[in-house]
């Protein structure tokens, strides 16, 4: 469903990992106030999501790639603090799989 690239920075040697949807075209999105659900057209599945998630895959699906960073930002409107990036890492790897 997602895939991660893993890039290093030559300067800091850290690594920074960009999410995106290589199939993004496929997937349906219908958000509420208390959720959302995803239907993936190639495979036919329907999933529920949490708000949240909802809100996240949203974003990875009208962005070309992100960063769990950057994600957290756009959700917050605002710097994220390190527990809202974490949030945001442990839902990306349920996408994930």
């Amino acid at each position: 469903m997602f895939a991660v690239t893993v890039e290093h920075a030559q300067e800091e040697m850290v690594r920074a990992a960009y999410w995106h949807s290589p199939r993004r075209k496929d997937f349906q999105l219908q958000m509420w106030p208390d959720g959302a659900v995803v239907y993936d057209e190639a495979s036919g599945d329907i999933h529920a999501l949490t708000s949240i998630s909802g809100e996240l895959l949203d974003k990875l699906l009208t962005t070309e790639q992100s960063s769990p960073e950057s994600l957290a930002e756009a959700l917050l409107g605002a710097s994220p603090t390190e527990d809202v990036v974490s949030m945001v890492r442990r839902i990306l790897l349920e996408f994930e799989s």
